[in-house]
């Protein structure tokens, strides 16, 4: 390993000299902390690690800990995030820069890089002594106010992760009761501090990436968090049109929101789940209004989750959004070759749902205008369907045909008739 002969505080001569017998640790820091990291960026694709650069990551983890008594937190959280990325665990290494990390002097970059470390190799927590993990809490609890948005979503989602490791019972990640007790703990805090930062700070302070995250962790663990959730909704319908990346931040949103669920067991609690799923739905709508004028530059796969969305949640799409949505899904299938049976059932679904919808309104309707505007919109929800299943019936197997019948007879059953006239 070729080490400095300067401090890296102060301006770097002769980089590839070879280190003296005397030299400052933080040099030593340094140099396998930045090693590590490239190591970690243009090794972690590869399957496997090849003799040379494994050998070198070894030299790396022995260095280590050899000085992880003088490494900061920053350096050790580093370290330990590209040992999981290169996807190599080293008993020796986890012990020692868990062991004596210095959480007087950590901010709040080291704390996320290293849930996040532990969060990618799960495999390493058995190596980590109980102790750390107590540490950690009270230390998150001291400096809470110092968080960034994107230091609690990324500490929130990879303790998900954690946990849920713990949660599997992995043979070598499991945890013992208190160290889960002192997650969850954790965990908690982070939403506490997440509810404060969105009901004080603008929005500017936020990105969709981040709301994402914080999001996603919550749905993950099932926590109950009902005030975060609809304020993070609330917040993304502001953020995501500024968002370079609007259509996929709504797409990966709408693959996000689970199902409706109103099982509780008190009033009170059944009250706030109503309001949790009754903001989920709203998002979802403004999602498909924000869509409206993309849609004809989405994929196939793209259509078939904005469908799949829509089938979960069981929302509502306006009639123009329905028309604009058959559209794109003609002309995917006049310019694809064979659908998969999956993106197939999504969306005819989707469309045998909203016929159904779309028919019970026309018979309610009292205007002959009205009839009409809502009559074209089932017509066109049936030809897709029809266009659908007649793809499926050139195309697939008996097996896959048979699932298609079954949506189709789904759909006949709830269904409502048509007068004649």
């Amino acid at each position: 390993m070729r080490i400095p002969n300067a401090s890296p505080c102060g301006m770097l001569s002769n980089f590839e000299t070879r280190c003296t017998d005397f030299f400052h640790p933080n040099v030593l820091a340094y140099v396998i902390r930045n090693r590590a990291a490239h190591l970690a960026r243009h090794m972690r694709n590869n399957q496997s690690l090849n003799s040379h650069v494994l050998g070198e990551v070894w030299q790396i983890q022995a260095a280590a800990v050899c000085a992880s008594c003088h490494f900061r937190p920053q350096t050790a959280a580093t370290l330990l995030l590209s040992l999981a990325k290169l996807g190599v665990i080293f008993p020796e290494a986890v012990r020692g820069l868990t062991g004596v990390f210095k959480f007087h002097n950590a901010q709040p970059k080291a704390i996320a890089l290293t849930f996040n470390a532990f969060s990618q190799n799960p495999k390493a927590l058995s190596h980590v002594d109980r102790s750390f993990w107590l540490q950690m809490e009270d230390t998150i609890a001291n400096i809470a106010h110092d968080f960034l948005p994107q230091d609690v979503a990324t500490c929130a989602l990879s303790t998900t992760g954690i946990l849920a490791s713990y949660r599997h019972n992995t043979q070598d990640g499991s945890l013992d009761r208190v160290v889960m007790n002192s997650l969850t703990a954790t965990y908690k805090q982070l939403l506490m501090h997440a509810d404060r930062m969105l009901s004080e700070s603008g929005s500017q302070d936020f990105n969709t990436r981040d709301l994402s995250c914080l999001l996603l962790s919550i749905y993950s663990s099932k926590v109950e968090a009902p005030k975060t959730i609809i304020a993070t909704l609330q917040r993304l319908k502001q953020l995501i049109p500024l968002s370079l990346n609007g259509i996929d931040d709504v797409i990966g949103l709408l693959d996000m929101i689970p199902p409706p669920t109103f099982a509780a067991s008190t009033v009170e609690e059944r009250r706030i789940k109503r309001d949790v799923t009754r903001a989920e739905k709203s998002f979802v709508e403004w999602s498909f209004e924000y869509l409206k004028s993309y849609l004809d530059r989405l994929k196939e796969r793209e259509l078939a989750r904005v469908a799949a969305a829509c089938n979960r949640i069981r929302s509502w799409s306006q009639d123009d959004f329905v028309i604009k949505f058959a559209n794109a899904w003609t002309t995917m299938l006049r310019q694809t070759g064979v659908l998969s049976p999956n993106i197939l059932n999504h969306g005819l679904c989707y469309f045998m749902r909203r016929y159904e919808a779309s028919v019970s309104r026309e018979l309610s309707a009292q205007s002959p205008v009205d009839q009409q505007k809502i009559a074209e919109v089932s017509d066109t929800c049936a030809r897709v369907g029809e266009m659908l299943y007649e793809h499926a019936k050139s195309h697939y197997s008996a097996d896959d045909l048979q699932r298609v019948d079954e949506i189709i007879h789904i759909a006949e059953q709830c269904r409502a008739k048509r007068p004649y006239r």
